[in-house]
């Protein structure tokens, strides 16, 4: 089984207790990548839209942005939405069978939850790493629908875990212990933000945990995600991811144009 986190929060280390794996493990992981975009926090106002970036992307588009990033490496998947859509029911369908304490979070996990992808033009590419722990995403997702694309922005101002920091999910009889925080980062994207989270299972921590960086430039979200990689600092990681994102946004502008 390939165990693989790529999402914003530590959720998808109960989605790799699913028994999972290759492509359909990925496929979920990465469709849960988009779902932190879902929430909101109506305190915050949305930031503006970049004047380089005023369109949102095609599937054609994002695909073709996720593939150069993903460079020419052989091993890399990539996925586009509707490849990812199909996945949703499965993900939302290990998400009704976790328990996951305090309780408040329960809600706080289901808010990432997509439910679908209309209005949302996304592509992901995985580049798997030197072990099964081991991987780096990119997605991009164009929004076409403004209501989902100012809740992204919310998230991406509010920048707010809900008290949700750390919590426990419990699985197939096996926990997860999970917790998470931000991280100060900034990019060429109109906006940017980056979590670190780590997991422990059986008592024992995955190493290297994952970092998830997330940037948003006009209608379009970026997210680029690495896990497992425990040869690196924090600081190194982020800066690589830095430099990942600011290529990711020139190509992002440059399709839009």
């Amino acid at each position: 089984m390939k165990k693989r986190s790529l999402v914003l929060l530590p959720l998808a280390a109960a989605l790799a207790l699913s028994g999972c794996s290759g492509s359909d493990s990925t496929a979920e992981n990465s469709a849960s990548a988009s779902q932190q975009s879902e929430q909101s926090s109506p305190e915050q106002s949305a930031p503006a839209q970049s004047a380089d970036a005023s369109a949102a992307l095609t599937s054609e588009q994002a695909s073709a942005v996720v593939k150069k990033l993903a460079g020419d490496s052989k091993d890399a998947m990539v996925m586009d939405g509707d490849t990812l859509a199909a996945s949703i029911p499965q993900a939302q369908k290990l998400i009704d069978q976790m328990e996951i304490k305090p309780e408040k979070c329960a809600e706080f996990v289901s808010q990432q939850n997509i439910g679908d992808l209309s209005g949302i033009h996304m592509a992901v590419a995985v580049v798997p790493g030197s072990n099964p722990m081991e991987s780096t995403s990119y997605s991009v997702a164009g929004y076409d629908d403004a209501s989902k694309l100012n809740k992204a922005k919310e998230l991406a101002t509010a920048k707010d875990l809900q008290g949700c920091d750390k919590f426990t999910m419990t699985i197939g009889g096996q926990e997860v212990e999970a917790a998470a925080k931000f991280v100060d980062a900034t990019s060429d994207a109109d906006v940017t933000y980056v979590t670190s989270s780590n997991v422990k299972m059986g008592g024992q921590e995955v190493p290297g945990g994952t970092y998830q960086m997330q940037g948003i430039v006009g209608p379009n979200v970026i997210g680029i995600s690495v896990s497992g990689d425990s040869s690196k600092s924090q600081d190194e990681v982020v800066k690589e991811m830095t430099t990942e994102m600011n290529k990711a946004v020139a190509e992002v502008k440059a399709q839009s144009k």
